[in-house]
């Protein structure tokens, strides 16, 4: 079937491109320790104070969260499947709302590369990656919820 051939191809393209943007945190990461390194002790960029800087921090992190909740507000809407919808429409579906997770998956890391460079908070930029690796293996597509979807798409036979 023409949709089975269909379904694999969009799919390894959604991999490789949600394995180009994974690849992006651990350059972070690099740049995060090439700037202790070279810029020792690495206080920011910033010159702001103290409880500015906490200020940022807390928003920093409640951003973090906000982006994790839309994530999942998000993929709940986008991966309902009416059975009789197109299977094409469905898997174009699957691969935009796969690609958007991968992006904002993402966030949480960047905003924590963001604090590193305003504060010079390492230790935070490190638990903010994290939170955006887990993101993206959490959310990484499988086949097996591709070929779900498509099946319910079908109608359950």
């Amino acid at each position: 079937m023409r949709t089975v051939e269909e379904s694999k191809q969009l799919f390894r393209r959604t991999v490789v491109i949600g394995a180009a943007i994974l690849c992006s945190l651990p350059v972070y990461a690099v740049l995060v320790e090439i700037l202790r390194s070279r810029l020792k002790p690495f206080h920011g960029f910033s010159q702001i104070p103290w409880g500015q800087v906490q200020t940022v921090r807390y928003l920093i992190y409640g951003l973090a969260i906000a982006f994790i909740v839309f994530i999942r507000l998000l993929r709940g809407r986008q991966l309902r499947v009416v059975p009789g919808e197109d299977p094409r429409k469905i898997l174009m579906r699957l691969m935009r709302i796969s690609v958007v997770t991968f992006v904002l998956a993402e966030i949480p890391g960047l905003l924590g590369l963001i604090l590193f460079l305003i504060a010079g908070m390492n230790k935070d930029f490190y638990i903010l990656l994290f939170i955006s690796l887990i993101l993206e293996f959490m959310y990484f597509p499988r086949y097996a919820q591709w070929e779900d979807a498509l099946s319910r798409g079908r109608g359950a036979c």
